[in-house]
């Protein structure tokens, strides 16, 4: 039994390599086929400017962003709602959607369902705030009366005691200003002394220099008669003049301290009344302070009264408050009744579909946004340099052959790394710009870094350009129309067109491969 096992087995195998033979076959003539019918087209080698390019292989690192059911219909409703049924799916993977755009509809009847519990809740909460402030207004109504009238009582001491105040503050005042008019009169009548005294030193001196002159010339008043009755009157006048000033200074010195004594009256009058002042401002206050401990004591057994109420008022609110808020947010999650993006992207994966049920946190799509798909390329020192971060970046991807992505840089490492420290390198980031439907993580491709220097130089699409390990090679038609394979060197690439150094020449055409088999 087992010999005859092995050899159907044999013949199993035999049987399976000749099907791949002939599928082989079958694939070649395909391929045959398919070149006589065009997947590869014409490209001419072209002589021109070309901005050099730094090209990189990387691969792909794609994270979605998954979004999650983030109302907490259990929380808003009490317990009382806890899910919502989706009625419809309103978006497909792979399709791009923007931040807001709408993912699914819920059903009305759960929707109506939560939001009229939530209704009620405000409409409990609001009854709750009105009666207690209804409560509040008549404690407030029969507190206040025996109050005001505690209130008065203190307002009327008040005013009493600053009556009191005020009258005994003026009596001061009007002694301090009696004391401050006779010290300005004996400032006054001290200037107009000193003043009087100056004149009579000045009058003394011009009386002694008349009398000299008169002497001296009395014996010859006879011949002189006219001189000696000028020097005489002179005399005259400055004797005269001393004795009225003797006499002002006399008077004024005399006013003076009789000035003093008044002065000396006024400050001990003054005196008196600021003691008196302070005996009957403590005297007032005493009274004040009686009369007003009761207002006092109104206010603070009105106080205790009223913070039961104000406290219990404004946890109604708050409460009022919260449920308000809770169906606002529920309004705002579901507009029109529908779920929509939280961000922007290409929907990666779907979690639900019509009829499920959500809850808080359960899962509802996968997001490519366009930030997270990327790729992280090590660049030399050098490299980076001459790399110009204005410029777009070209992304070709191996699954992709006939597209070419458009890059932005989108983070660079902040610091040399490397073991080798005379040869250090830079992480760049490159987020894939668009359309990333389809584009999957571990996905390899090139990433071609612009820099700021162009050449002139010969070259052909990135796509006619193929190659197997260290040999590059582009594809012509010979004469009779087979195609051949004619090795090239390569240089520079922008990452859409490459540089051929040497094997063909301008105006050649070559084939670019524009299809996967």
């Amino acid at each position: 039994m087992k010999k005859r096992h092995c050899i159907r087995t044999a013949a199993a195998a035999v049987g399976v390599v000749g099907i791949g033979i002939a599928a082989a076959a079958f694939i070649f003539s395909i391929i045959n086929e398919k070149e006589e019918n065009g997947i590869y087209h014409d490209e001419i080698a072209q002589y021109g400017a070309l901005t050099v390019g730094i090209t990189k292989s990387a691969l792909v690192s794609a994270a979605a962003a998954g979004q999650t059911f983030d109302l907490d219909i259990g929380a808003l409703t009490g317990g009382n709602c806890t899910a919502l049924q989706i009625e419809e799916v309103l978006v497909s993977a792979g399709q791009q959607v923007q931040k807001g755009t709408a993912l699914f509809r819920v059903t009305a009847d759960s929707v109506q369902n939560a939001r009229t519990i939530l209704q009620r809740n405000v409409l409990d909460a609001n009854r709750d705030c009105e009666l207690l402030e209804a409560r509040q207004r008549e404690l407030r109504l029969q507190a206040s009366q025996g109050y005001d009238n505690d209130v008065m009582d203190g307002k009327y001491a008040g005013m009493l005691y600053n009556n009191r105040r005020e009258a005994l503050q003026k009596k001061a005042d009007d002694a301090k200003k009696t004391v401050d008019d006779k010290q300005n009169q004996v400032n006054q009548n001290l200037s107009e002394l000193t003043q009087a005294q100056q004149e009579l030193v000045k009058a003394r001196k011009y009386l002694k220099e008349a009398e000299i002159a008169v002497s001296e010339n009395y014996d010859d008043r006879y011949k002189n008669a006219y001189y000696y009755t000028v020097y005489e009157e002179t005399r005259e006048t400055a004797e005269n003049m001393v004795n009225h000033l003797e006499e002002q200074v006399e008077r004024l010195t005399q006013k003076n301290e009789s000035l003093l004594y008044e002065v000396d009256a006024a400050v001990r009058v003054y005196h008196q009344i600021l003691q008196d002042l302070e005996k009957e401002k403590l005297t007032a206050k005493m009274d004040y302070d009686t009369e007003i401990l009761g207002s006092e004591t109104a206010t603070e057994w009105y106080d205790i009264q009223m913070i039961r109420f104000d406290n219990a008022l404004q946890e109604a609110n708050a409460r009022y408050q919260s449920v308000l808020q809770n169906i606002r947010q529920f309004n705002a999650y579901l507009l029109h009744n529908q779920v929509h993006c939280s961000h922007s992207g290409v929907i990666a994966d779907i979690m639900v579909e019509a009829g499920d049920t959500v809850g808080k946190d359960d899962r509802l799509v996968l997001v490519y946004g366009q930030e997270t798909v990327t790729l992280n390329v090590s660049l030399s020192e050098t490299d980076y340099l001459a790399v110009n971060q204005e410029e777009t970046v070209n992304v070709s991807l191996m699954d992709y052959p006939d597209r070419i992505f458009e890059g932005r840089i989108t983070d660079v490492s902040n610091r040399k790394c490397g073991k080798d420290s005379e040869n250090p390198y830079y992480i760049v980031t490159v987020a894939i710009q668009g359309d990333v439907s389809g584009i999957c993580e571990g996905m390899s491709g090139n990433v071609t870094f612009l820099t700021s220097e162009v050449k002139e130089v010969l070259y052909v699409p990135d796509k006619a350009v193929f190659r197997e390990g260290e040999r590059a090679y582009v594809k012509m038609r010979n004469k009779r129309g087979n195609i051949e394979e004619k090795d090239v060197t390569t240089g520079f690439s922008d990452g859409i067109y490459t540089e051929i150094i040497k094997g063909i020449s301008e105006g050649d055409a070559v084939l670019s491969f524009s299809g996967s088999l």
